[in-house]
């Protein structure tokens, strides 16, 4: 790969030419995930990648055996290079259900947890690796660890300082590193008000119900590219204000791009929907990811395209899954939602569906729970349309 360098180039040109784009970073993720075996729509690979440049906190919720683990273990081979850069951990004891100490165990499961994301987080924060990807991956989290590790620390994360993780509090605060990245994985979808904390520094994916073949063990269909870590690092917005500049800088911001998310809010707030106030600006925020700084669509080439497939995951992510409870519970919000998106958005329409009240119209409404399963499942079932990706 050329490092000429143009006279007077920008930091990021000049790091593009040395170290690959992003897109190809992107492609070789997405053959990565192929050559794993999971065999899924090229959109849902992206959409993991841009909401891991997005939040510091990623939660792949979809249902067990459904791939969501190749995912995570391919993202982790292609952005943490170094072995000691990354740790796999059970993220529940479920090994100790139905034992005579589940209590000590499940306590000593999580303390062991705690200090490997401490450790990691101190590796992240030393000068010498500020260019280097750091992952924590907690496999399989229960509801105890989605409120201790990711709603507790999204709660601190959210004030800027981190003073404890589960089972022990720390002498004195410390800073998030940037370039660390916490991700679970969960059985069930969470959704509603309750996760507010939650939303406001983490990026929930309603995974779909892949299929998962045989791997091929070649990894062989692009080169691996030689410097990854700094262009992933480099390209991540994480603030509403970098959000806007970098998309009047590549792409020519206009406020219309945003109207599709300015409708569905209005609406939840006709119903008395009240979205969590990081919301809109967390979509605008994912939306700015889903192109490379310089302006290269991760999803699709094509600018329009590019910019319906992040509309359609940041609808869904950013806004109907918050609402996700209230939604639910009223088939005249769930009507209006319904017909302000479509067939525009095709994975917002699909997850809708799965939120369909399951009431006829003035019946006594009798909730059905809605799983990770038939949100999955509905996702499956999506349409084909023009910019699906």
């Amino acid at each position: 790969m050329s490092t000429t360098m143009i006279a007077g180039s920008s930091p990021i040109t000049r790091l593009t030419s040395q170290c690959g784009s992003e897109a190809e970073l992107v492609t070789r993720l997405v053959s990565s995930v192929a050559e794993d075996g999971l065999d899924v729509d090229r959109a849902w690979i992206v959409n993991c990648y841009v909401a891991m440049k997005s939040r510091p906190l990623t939660i792949l919720a979809g249902p067990q055996r459904s791939g969501k683990e190749l995912l995570v273990t391919s993202l982790t081979r292609l952005l943490a290079r170094g072995t000691w850069q990354s740790q796999t951990m059970l993220g529940h004891a479920w090994w100790a259900e139905g034992t005579e100490n589940a209590a000590l165990f499940t306590e000593a499961q999580v303390r062991l947890n705690s200090n490997k994301i401490l450790t990691l987080i101190e590796q992240a924060s030393l000068p010498k690796n500020a260019d280097r990807v750091f992952i924590g991956w907690l496999n399989r989290i229960g509801p105890t660890e989605l409120a201790g590790f990711f709603s507790e620390l999204a709660f601190q994360l959210h004030h800027k300082r981190l003073m404890r993780l589960p089972s022990f509090h720390l002498t004195e605060a410390i800073a998030w590193p940037p370039n660390f990245c916490l991700i679970g994985t969960i059985d069930t979808l969470p959704i509603g008000r309750s996760n507010d904390d939650l939303f406001s520094e983490a990026m929930i994916i309603p995974w779909p119900a892949a299929a998962v073949r045989p791997p091929t063990g070649r990894h062989t269909v692009a080169p691996i590219l030689p410097v990854t870590e700094p262009v992933f690092l480099r390209s991540c917005i994480r603030s509403e204000e970098a959000a806007f500049d970098k998309l009047h800088r590549t792409q020519g911001w206009q406020p219309q791009f945003m109207w599709p998310l300015v409708v569905v809010e209005q609406l939840l707030r006709q119903y008395g929907v009240a979205l969590p106030d990081c919301a809109m600006g967390g979509a605008m925020i994912y939306v700015a990811n889903a192109w490379s700084a310089v302006g290269q669509g991760l999803f699709d080439p094509t600018p329009g395209r590019n910019l319906a497939i992040a509309l359609d995951f940041a609808l869904t992510q950013s806004l109907l899954l918050p609402a996700g409870e209230a939604i639910h519970g009223s088939p005249a919000l769930h009507a209006r939602l319904t017909g302000a998106i479509s067939m525009k958005f095709p994975r917002s329409a699909a997850f809708l569906g799965a939120l369909r009240p399951t009431l006829a119209h003035h019946q006594t409404p009798r909730r059905e729970p809605v799983t990770a399963q038939n949100l999955s499942a509905a996702t499956m079932r999506q349409p084909a349309v023009a910019h699906s990706g």
